[in-house]
């Protein structure tokens, strides 16, 4: 039976064509997957390998890099500070990333120069190679921490990192250590210390003798150690994105098991006679499923060996891309392991054959001379439909309630598994819920149609299973890109009102300085033509009566109230308001008495509670209690009524004088964020709708397949209505219509089911109250119908053709 197996294969190549595309692309999918994240990985950790090429140890910890240089075994070591920074050049934005020391040691030192010359002296830097400032130009750095401090730094040279895990950090500017000791003072530093030996110790026997001379709070690694855990910080949210590509890919395998189990149906529907043949002449059934699952076995591993190859090529055709794109990820070298390798093949070769056990199954269930009769759909067994039934109904009102109760109560993960539950209900009713559909919709299809389309109707109800496993196929696709859409376009609309809950104010102005902002800024910003109200506000360091200091922020609540845009609590008369989190540090109480003390003055206040992160207080009060109130934040309102263009202009103009009257400012407020979230949701939509359209193209085959099993199943039924006059354009469009009822059905209710999920997990998101749900896209919503009904049509033209070119005398022959 083997050997007959592979003769069926190699004389019926063509019969696989639908099974193998669906696994190629499927597998396709994983090994590209596997093979980007692996080629992420082994490209960040050799990157950072550069960095620790000459290190042998590497002490992490508060250490005199004296006494570590005085250890025996040691030839050199290198003080490593590390700052985070914000830089800015004249005439352009802001941007963030480190100041990195530069070691003396020219064999501890892995940088290489790409331009220029290494920093010498204070007030040089070196800046990275993609951070396009030549060299040259004149910095603002500003030291990011509690006490920030800005500086001004001339770039001296350029280092090279291109290709690296470095060039992910955003802006990295490089000084020597005496200047990064310097700028330290003001900043949260992180500080290790590269160590090289004298070549008379292994890395572990060095590490372990500085280990021992050293406290017991300080870390040592050796310096291949500490490049793995190094990689961890790029690599930690890179495991995560797999995951979130390999569960598409695990939505692409569950489709095309679907359309695999529909092929092997169409395969041995059109081999029945065949096979009955074979049991007649003593081939047990045993043998006929083995050598169906030969077929399957075959039919995998040659698809998975494609689908191996395209995906290693997809992989690198993105790593090209990424390239040539100066993308900040080091994807030079692809990298394709065994495990990817292993994983793409088990993949494709089990998925097509559990798949295609239910048809090897059920094409010997039948007696060897009732399947030498002409071919007959076989309905599903009582037990196993009433099963189906009491199952999904179940699991429905289940997946209802618990996805009620989620957006209810705005829980994400509650609103998450009632939908999972919900739509697998759904699935599991499909042979009851879709045929159904499908003939009420044949109804009006039937009159649209005439004679033609009642017949297709009629046909695309007869087999359930079929016709629901191919729609369930395509609803699974659609389903998903409806909710995302959706979803997507709800939280658009809705996510406004949740910023302006985080951020209320339109525009606000924040500055690191020890200055603070400029009073001829506030002035300036007040001018615009567009802006409404303006409120400037302080922060000073008072005391509290046992000599602790607190930072408090001083406000006008008149003034500030005219900013926002959603409600904040404010500080009334003599009362402070403070975070939770302080009240608890500062052990105090909601209605305790209080008195602050400053260089000016007392007073006592009222401790109130307040949900927001630092101490307020009115302006007046603070300006009694010191002197040196810095004015380093403005919040600013824009008129109401601007459009999305104007508003941005208004906040370019802001940023432009921000920029130029306080270096090192920070712009942001609510649309900072909107803009941003907008971008993100829009990069999201393209990102996963293109995702999904794998899941989509793979039921899409499924489609054409099932129009193939039903011309094999209707082959004399076909014949004698082409004997009683239906011609082969009537044929045609008979099964055309039956395709677009199956396709236009399955995208439909994959639609429906998209809006009631997307708005449901927006709610579970936001709550329902505060969802928006005006700026549906039905045009969106409309076209994915459309376009699913026109695809369904289009799947099904080959199997059309084939059988309007049967003639009547073969067909009804059988």
């Amino acid at each position: 039976m083997r050997g007959l197996a592979w003769a069926q294969m190699r004389a019926h190549a063509g019969r696989y064509v639908a099974s193998i595309l669906a696994v190629v692309i499927s597998v396709a999918f994983i090994v590209a997957t596997l093979t980007l994240n692996s080629t992420l990985r082994a490209g960040v950790t050799g990157s950072l390998a550069g960095q620790y090429a000459t290190t042998d140890v590497v002490v992490t910890g508060t250490v005199d890099p004296a006494t570590v240089a005085a250890i025996p075994g040691v030839r050199a070591v290198a003080e490593d500070n590390s700052a985070s920074v914000k830089v800015r050049r004249d005439g352009e934005g802001s941007s963030y990333g480190s100041a990195v020391s530069l070691s003396q040691d020219p064999g501890l030192r892995w940088q290489k120069l790409q331009d220029g010359r290494f920093p010498e002296a204070l007030g040089e830097v070196a800046v990275g190679s993609g951070s396009g400032i030549p060299v040259g130009t004149d910095l603002t750095v500003t030291m990011l921490g509690r006490d920030s401090l800005t500086e001004t730094a001339k770039v001296v040279g350029t280092i090279d990192l291109a290709g690296t895990a470095q060039s992910m950090n955003g802006t990295t500017v490089f000084a020597t250590p005496a200047q990064l000791g310097e700028w330290a003072t003001s900043g949260v530093t992180v500080r290790e210390i590269r160590v090289a030996g004298d070549g008379t110790l292994s890395q572990e026997q060095l590490a372990q003798r500085v280990q021992s001379m050293l406290p017991a709070d300080v870390t040592v690694e050796t310096g291949a150690r500490q490049a793995e855990l190094a990689s961890q910080q790029y690599l930690g949210s890179s495991d995560v994105l797999a995951s979130v590509l390999l569960a598409f890919g695990a939505i692409a395998v569950v489709v095309a098991g679907l359309v695999i189990a529909n092929t092997f149906a169409v395969l041995l529907a059109a081999r029945t006679q065949e096979l009955a043949l074979l049991r007649c002449v003593g081939a047990t059934a045993a043998q006929v499923r083995g050598s169906v699952r030969v077929e399957a076995a075959g039919v995998g591993a040659v698809a998975s060996v494609l689908g191996v190859g395209l995906g290693v090529a997809a992989a690198w055709l993105v790593a090209q891309i990424a390239s040539a794109a100066d993308v900040p990820i080091p994807l030079q070298s692809l990298s394709v392991t065994p495990v990817t390798v292993v994983v793409g093949l088990a993949v494709g070769v089990v998925m097509t054959m559990v798949a295609a056990s239910a048809p090897g199954r059920a094409a010997t269930r039948v007696s060897p001379l009732a399947a030498l009769q002409p071919l007959e759909s076989k309905p599903e067994s009582v037990v196993v439909s009433r099963t189906r039934r009491v199952v999904g109904t179940v699991g429905l009102l289940a997946g209802v309630g618990i996805l009620g109760v989620g957006a209810g109560t705005a829980q994400v993960l509650i609103g998450c598994f009632g939908g999972l539950l919900t739509f697998v209900s759904i699935v599991i009713l499909g042979q009851r819920i879709i045929p159904a559909v499908i003939s009420r919709v044949g109804a009006v299809v039937s009159r649209l149609g005439g004679p033609v389309g009642q017949l297709a109707a009629g046909n695309a109800g007869r087999n359930p299973r079929r016709t629901a496993a191919t729609a369930t196929a395509l609803l699974i696709g659609v389903t998903l890109t409806s909710t995302l859409v959706v979803g997507i376009a709800v939280t658009k609309a809705s996510a406004p009102g949740a910023v302006d809950d985080q951020f209320p104010v339109d525009v606000s102005v924040v500055s690191e300085a020890a200055a603070g902002l400029p009073v001829d800024l506030v002035d300036r910003v007040r001018g615009l033509h567009g802006v409404a109200a303006v409120a400037p506000i302080g922060t000073a360091d008072v005391a509290l009566p046992d000599g602790r200091t607190i930072r408090v922020t001083g406000v006008d609540p008149g003034a500030v109230r005219t900013t926002l845009r959603s409600d904040v609590e404010l500080p009334v008369a003599d009362q402070l308001l403070l975070p939770s989190a302080d009240m608890q540090y500062y052990g105090l109480h909601s209605g305790d008495k209080v008195t602050l003390a400053g260089n000016a003055g007392r007073a006592e206040l009222t401790v109130g509670s307040a949900d927001g992160r630092t101490p307020l207080t009115e302006a007046r009060i603070l300006t009694a209690l010191s002197s040196q109130v810095v004015q380093d934040q403005m919040w600013i309102r824009l008129d109401d009524g601007l459009s999305d263009a104007d508003s941005r202009a208004m906040q370019d103009e802001i940023t432009s004088l921000a920029e130029q009257l306080a270096p090192g400012s920070d712009v942001g407020g609510s649309l900072v964020m909107r803009a941003t979230l907008d971008s993100v949701l829009d990069t999201l939509l393209l990102i996963v709708a293109g995702l999904l359209s794998v899941a989509v193209v793979i039921a899409l085959i499924g489609v054409g397949n099932t129009m193939a099993l039903s011309v094999l199943e209707r082959r004399r039924e076909s014949g004698l209505l082409r004997a009683l006059g239906l011609t082969r354009s009537g044929l045609r469009s008979l099964l055309l219509w039956e395709a677009l009822l199956i396709a236009g059905v399955a995208s439909a209710l994959g639609v429906a089911l998209g809006v009631a999920f997307g708005i449901s997990g927006s709610a579970s998101l936001f709550g329902f109250d505060d969802l928006v749900l005006n700026t549906l896209p039905w045009a969106t919503l409309a076209l994915i119908v459309v376009g699913g009904g026109v695809a369904g049509v289009v799947a099904a033209v080959l199997p059309a053709r084939r059988a309007a070119g049967t003639a009547p005398v073969a067909a009804l022959a059988g």
